[in-house]
């Protein structure tokens, strides 16, 4: 299972997954490996999914592709699903957020050169504020690689 480490403020550890870095509650539950991580929140009611895959785009360009069609694909399961580029942890993505059967979805898909890491955060509705503040602090934590 991924392992947190201190993240200098109290109750939050920080992960590591390849070159991205992020913040998650220290009492969700982790379990995965390498190239998989889930966090959950001890009630169940929010579940953070990162994972990463590496080795099958030919440029950044097919990765970013590649990464806007997963999310348009997901959107497609979703009730008011809004999609549109960003940017995650510094390098170039897309998002996706909407409402599936009384849980919340917020999805990400960046590329770190050949790399794409995708990040699932749903949280059952009305979203408990613990489950609000991971999302906000899981999209100002994040940092890919040297990214800013």
């Amino acid at each position: 299972a991924p392992v947190g480490a201190p993240s200098g403020r109290p109750g939050w550890l920080v992960y590591a997954l390849r070159d991205l870095r992020f913040e998650a509650p220290a009492g969700w539950r982790a379990a995965g490996g390498e190239r998989r991580a889930a966090l959950e929140a001890p009630d169940g009611r929010a579940r953070l999914e990162v994972s990463y895959k590496d080795g099958e785009f030919a440029d950044e360009r097919a990765c970013l592709a590649a990464a806007e069609a997963k999310l348009r694909e997901r959107a497609g399961a979703l009730e008011r699903a809004r999609r549109h580029p960003t940017r995650l942890g510094g390098a170039s993505g897309h998002a996706l957020e909407g409402d599936r059967g009384g849980w919340h979805v917020w999805a990400w898909a960046a590329c770190d050169g050949l790399v794409q890491y995708r990040l699932f955060l749903t949280a059952a509705t009305p979203a408990s504020a613990e489950a609000v503040e991971a999302q906000q602090t899981l999209v100002a934590s994040a940092r890919i690689g040297g990214q800013a």
